[in-house]
């Protein structure tokens, strides 16, 4: 039994973000709790494994027991053994440059014999379909392949007690599933998510939400999936890519392992809403890099308006928001990042209010959600004809995801929206493309 008793929490200087909040845990009954960015979720989950204190500036009481094993009374190497998560930010909980020595790590601090580490090394990069891209550099990772990444190395910490932060944003829906199958696996289990997805629908005996500092039951919430109907733009722009095709070899990946991509055509109008998808390391990032000028393809050609453009003028035609936000925030405050885009004060704070954003905020203490809103709020004020949102509507809300849709597109901006969640997908009124094989189709 799992048992979270009376925890207030408030990092220094600030309100306290939790108040006697209490949970229990049993064995094989995983818990999912649901909030939207910001509301405390992976504070919590760094309460349970001991950084928030240590590393945050924070301060704490309450207890917190796995079978009569009071957690705060122990330091955090001590509390892995009992406690583990894996972080929704994939980048910040890879720390080496292999797959294989990023796995490797965990079972080696578990003292296991030689013959055991590889024994189960080898099972978890079969388990996690990564064989391939075990001497790989982790850089060359896609995020539904660094999330599968976090999860193996997750399984070699082999915890009691697994906490899944939005773990399921990212993977294709295949991987969402089995996900689900290892999950029931798993003894003690905690999954934390921005908003319900179809996968969760008879895992969870218990579903929750944060409330003022407070965990009560979670209410169902009709999603209505508004994509705007447009007219057509005033000063209508068209972007189009012609018989593109793209190779590239990873670096540490054994002869042969290349990867391709074949774009026969592709093209994006003002004020249209496109959606792609594909398998993890299909290929839909490279693609968004092509179109955004921070790759250049092998051949093909790609036209604005009738002209053929040059990557360093699409730099300033694409917004690109990437998978991890925190790869294009920089400055210490929301206001300084809004600030670096625009110098009317007036604008920003207006930008900001839509965005859900408050301005004295800092930035490298948002929530993973709370930065992807922020990173939407710079490149709306940007105003470029075309952007690009790749897995946007990971750790945000539908609602959040919604109204940033209308917001691009109301302003003439075309959208194209990578995506794995399945809600969306069958939801979508636009022109669809799909990677397979290698080719977009």
């Amino acid at each position: 039994m799992i048992e979270i008793k009376d925890l207030s929490f408030n990092y220094k200087g600030e309100e306290r973000l939790f108040s006697s909040l209490s949970l229990n845990i049993e064995a094989h009954h995983p818990v999912l709790i649901l909030s939207p960015p910001g509301s405390g979720k992976t504070t919590l989950a760094r309460i349970l494994t001991g950084t928030a204190e240590k590393y945050y500036w924070g301060e704490r009481s309450g207890t917190f027991l796995i079978d009569d094993v009071d957690l705060f009374a122990l330091d955090i190497p001590e509390r892995k053994n009992y406690v583990a998560r894996s972080s929704q930010n994939s980048d910040e909980a890879i720390l080496f440059p292999t797959l294989l020595d990023e796995i490797a790590f965990p079972l080696e601090q578990r003292n296991l014999g030689r013959k055991r580490i590889r024994e189960e090394l080898e099972g978890l990069l079969k388990r996690y379909d990564l064989e391939k891209y075990s001497d790989s550099d982790t850089s060359e990772l896609s995020g539904g392949e660094k999330r599968r990444l976090n999860l193996a190395t997750l399984d070699a910490i082999a915890p009691r007690f697994y906490i899944y932060d939005e773990a399921f944003d990212e993977l294709s829906s295949s991987w969402r599933s089995k996900l689900l199958s290892l999950i029931k696996e798993k003894e003690y289990v905690l999954v934390l998510g921005s908003h319900y997805l179809g996968e969760y629908d008879d895992l969870f005996d218990s579903v929750y939400e944060i409330r003022d500092g407070h965990l009560v039951p979670y209410e169902p919430r009709d999603v209505f999936f508004s994509f705007p109907c447009l007219k057509d733009a005033e000063d209508p722009h068209l972007l189009r890519l012609e018989d593109i095709s793209f190779s590239q070899r990873h670096r540490a990946m054994e002869e042969g392992g290349l990867f391709s991509l074949s774009v026969p055509s592709f093209e994006m109008k003002s004020s249209s809403l496109y959606l792609l998808t594909g398998e993890n390391g299909a290929g839909k990032s490279t693609l968004a890099r092509i179109i955004t000028g921070i790759r250049e393809p092998d051949n093909g050609r790609i036209v604005l308006d009738g002209k053929e453009i040059r990557a360093k003028d699409r730099k300033k035609k694409v917004s690109y928001l990437f998978q991890n936000p925190f790869n294009q925030l920089y400055l210490p405050t929301v206001k300084d990042e809004l600030l670096s885009v625009s110098r009317n004060e007036e604008l920003i704070s207006h930008v900001a209010s839509l965005f859900s954003l408050s301005l004295d905020d800092y930035t490298q203490e948002l929530s993973y959600g709370k930065a992807k809103l922020l990173q939407g709020a710079i490149f709306y004020i940007l105003n470029r004809p075309f952007a690009i949102f790749d897995e946007v509507d990971s750790a945000i809300s539908y609602e959040d995801t919604m109204t940033m849709l209308r917001l691009y597109l109301e302003s003439g901006t075309a959208v194209l929206m990578i995506s794995h969640d399945e809600r969306i997908i069958s939801a979508f009124k636009g022109e669809r493309y799909h990677i397979e094989k290698g080719v977009l189709r």
